[in-house]
């Protein structure tokens, strides 16, 4: 439901109230669904959040489109939406959560939030009212230190806030966790794994803007792993790295080491990031740091596929290939995917099929192919 079109307005009717005697059907889909000027609404039906309640509505997408320039203020929430106690599936985009508001949502499976002006400990609050919530969606909210405790909660997909200096998702208790996704890279990014169990999908890690602890030791580039402190569910692992930055190429390390069970890879060959100033970007062949860097668990005993986005053929690329060639042991397929245009050139293209050969990987290469992605199946980063 939003801002803009059609009007609810009573006139006519001599301001008899005609909504509450539809089907109830008919009036969650109208009330759901149509685009409504919430003020309009709230003339012609005064607490129409309690009539969501009382006709047992179970989707709800709330959007408020009115007033969304940057000095506009974010209309307050209506709080009885936080007690429609029938919710399964609920979408809110563009309002401030009224704080330390009652929250009643048992049967509420889906949550996604976007735009929302909530502080930290709303959020925690909202999240713990939820008991058998499966599914969170948090996009550019206000939020600063996300807590994830849900005895439910299967899968989380976080964009963050992109203004904000420091960023903090903590997975304090979620046994049943399966899924946690991040997009777009956002500065200053913490991670921290206290108690994900069941975590299996992961991705994508930045290697210069995400920082990542598991119990209580926070991994960097000199970390020593310790057998308390790795994530061994994880098999499936995705992760964004600048082969052409030194200090990323060795963090892209450390955080292999940490994820030891590790069966299908996806590494994001980054573009150069022009916030990287000329010292911290090298671009100098790092074949010497792979000759000497000793062999990572995952790669030597668990990755059975990998796969390589936005390749460019840069020696960079080809150096950690090299890696991989001589240390994937279980690797049973290798996919090395273009973006469409960067490898434009059918010489190009040729050049690096030509070389991938030269590696010799004993199970050979898939093949060169454009980008794409489907996060409906089971591995959300495949092609």
């Amino acid at each position: 439901m939003a801002d803009g079109g059609a009007s609810l307005s009573t006139a006519g009717h001599g301001g008899v109230d005609r909504f509450s005697a539809l089907h109830d059907d008919l009036l969650r889909h109208i009330i759901t669904l149509l685009p409504i000027r919430l003020a309009s609404l709230d003339r012609a039906l005064p607490g129409w959040p309690q009539l969501l309640a009382v006709k047992r509505t179970e989707r709800l997408t709330l959007r408020d489109r009115f007033n969304r320039s940057e000095s506009s203020s974010v209309r307050l929430l209506p709080a009885g939406i936080l007690r429609c106690d029938s919710l399964q599936l609920l979408n809110l985009d563009y309002w401030t959560f009224p704080s330390g508001a009652e929250v009643l949502l048992p049967h509420l499976q889906a949550l996604a939030l976007t735009r929302i002006v909530i502080s930290d400990r709303d959020l925690e609050c909202l999240i713990a009212a939820c008991p058998v919530l499966k599914s969170l969606a948090l996009f550019v909210n206000s939020s600063k230190h996300v807590r994830l405790r849900s005895k439910s909660l299967i899968g989380c997909t976080l964009v963050g806030p992109s203004r904000v200096e420091e960023f903090t998702v903590t997975m304090v208790d979620t046994p049943l966790l399966e899924r946690f996704h991040l997009f777009r890279p956002l500065n200053g990014v913490e991670i921290r794994i206290t108690r994900a169990p069941n975590l299996r999908v992961l991705g994508y890690l930045d290697t210069r803007v995400h920082k990542l602890q598991t119990g209580n030791s926070v991994i960097t580039s000199d970390t020593m792993v310790r057998a308390s402190t790795v994530v061994p569910s994880v098999n499936i692992l995705g992760l964004t790295v600048n082969f052409g930055v030194f200090a990323e190429v060795k963090m892209l390390v450390s955080f292999l080491r940490y994820f030891t069970d590790v069966v299908t890879l996806h590494i994001e060959s980054a573009l150069h990031d022009p916030s990287v100033t000329a010292d911290e970007r090298s671009g100098e062949n790092h074949a010497k740091f792979w000759q000497e860097t000793r062999p990572v668990c995952c790669l030597r005993s668990h990755v059975k596929k990998m796969v390589i986005h936005n390749f460019r053929g840069d020696q960079n690329e080809f150096e950690f290939l090299k890696f991989v060639a001589m240390n994937a042991q279980e690797l049973q397929s290798l996919l090395v995917v273009s973006q469409e245009g960067i490898v434009s050139s059918a010489d190009k293209v040729t050049e690096i099929k030509d070389e991938l050969q030269c590696l010799q990987f004993p199970t050979g290469i898939s093949a060169v192919l454009p980008k794409a992605s489907n996060l409906t199946i089971d591995d959300p980063f495949q092609c």
